[in-house]
């Protein structure tokens, strides 16, 4: 990823070497925007009334100011978990939270590495952003079959799989996170 900071500009004026044209960028706070611009409707919308929204919201803050404390993948569990408390079968508001969540995680991954003073090419980002829309597709069709299933029959079984889904995937994060690489 090409993100362009100070010391770039400052070891070009040292050397006597003008800075490189980096074309059109954008300060690299805005990912943290994007990603209380996501978060925040997505938390008043898809949490649960009471204690949920307000947690979520929270959550988000912390995210955007710290994303080295990794707050997001947490947000994104308890939103997860939130709507598995809602009453009811799987609903339309879920293919939008499957997506949200998902450029939530891609979002968190971007705030992790870019700086909130640097600068920042759009263009790098292209990539990623084809892998989501290349994953989110089938992703979706998915969800929506399971959609038609669960108004077929009451399906109560989705949610334990689905549940059992999320204790995997937050586990396998957490292994993931807690385990840092040997140099």
């Amino acid at each position: 990823m090409s993100v362009a900071g100070g010391l770039e500009s400052e070891a070009g004026a040292a050397s006597g070497r003008p800075a490189p044209e980096l074309g059109r960028t954008v300060p690299g706070w805005s990912l943290r925007v994007a990603f209380a611009v996501v978060a925040v409707p997505l938390a008043v919308t898809t949490a649960p009334s009471g204690v949920w929204p307000a947690l979520a919201v929270l959550l988000t803050a912390v995210a955007a100011a710290v994303p080295r404390w990794r707050v997001a993948w947490v947000l994104i569990a308890v939103l997860a978990f939130s709507t598995l408390l809602e009453p009811g079968t799987l609903t339309v508001r879920l293919l939008a939270l499957i997506a949200a969540v998902h450029v939530l995680h891609v979002l968190a991954a971007w705030m992790l590495v870019v700086p909130a003073g640097a600068r920042l090419q759009p263009a790098v980002l292209l990539p990623s952003l084809r892998r989501l829309l290349v994953i989110q597709a089938p992703v979706q069709a998915a969800a929506i079959a399971l959609l038609l299933v669960a108004r077929a029959s009451a399906a109560p079984w989705l949610a334990v799989v689905s549940g059992a889904a999320i204790v995997g995937l937050v586990a396998l994060l957490a292994a993931l996170l807690l385990t840092r690489p040997r140099a």
